[in-house]
């Protein structure tokens, strides 16, 4: 690897690590308290939790995430599947961390703030993940697979995937909650969708500033 190209993976990484950073912050302090399942993996172990109390949310992920690991090698790629394997075991250790050392708790008990500032921040750290050829693991996996070899993007894979979830969530925590899931779920897919092209914009821009530089030189 040259020097280079490790420079690209330490900042690669280093952002990745903000997105799971947002998106456990999300779903501990906005979503979890507020019972909100707004789909992926997260949704179905707040779901999971509920019946089963001595799992943290955090141990479900883990647990979810080791079978749809090699789901994600074979079909997407190592890379990802790399990518994917440290993101998904930071997101489980960081959202163990702010759970049980400093106690997460509810920022607003109401549900509309809840959802809205929840859902902006968790896909803000979603999409930061998936436009580095990441996942914070779950049924994004299941989403990168779907808009690899579908027409879908990656939003309304993100959609699809996700409606499951939701009615999980709407059978264990009441039809009201389930609303406010389906809500956060569909804001969800369109913001990690608009998240990703002002990302990909700035690295054309950045791409092009660089090529301009080169040109004057030579």
């Amino acid at each position: 690897m040259t020097k280079e190209n490790l420079i690209i993976t330490i900042r690669d990484y280093m952002f990745i690590t903000i997105g799971v950073v947002l998106v456990a912050f999300g779903i501990q302090y906005f979503y979890a308290p507020n019972e909100i399942a707004g789909g992926g993996l997260s949704g179905l172990a707040l779901v999971i939790s509920n019946y089963i109390p001595s799992l943290s949310i955090g141990t479900i992920i883990l647990l979810g995430n080791l079978i749809l690991f090699i789901i994600a090698f074979i079909l997407v790629g190592g890379d990802f599947g790399l990518k994917t394997i440290y993101a998904s075991f930071a997101l489980s250790f960081t959202m163990d961390f702010m759970e049980k050392v400093l106690h997460s708790h509810a920022l607003t008990n109401n549900m509309i703030l809840a959802v809205l500032i929840g859902t902006v921040i968790i896909a803000s750290g979603l999409a930061l993940a998936l436009s580095l050829n990441a996942s914070t693991g779950g049924t994004d996996i299941l989403a990168k697979i779907l808009n690899k070899y579908s027409t879908f993007n990656i939003g309304i894979s993100l959609l699809c995937v996700d409606l499951f979830v939701v009615i999980c969530g709407a059978l264990t925590f009441g039809l009201g909650k389930g609303i406010y899931s389906l809500i956060a779920v569909i804001i969800n897919g369109l913001l990690v969708d608009k998240v990703i092209l002002i990302i990909e914009k700035k690295k054309e821009n950045k791409v092009k500033d660089i090529d301009e530089i080169s040109n004057k030189i030579v």
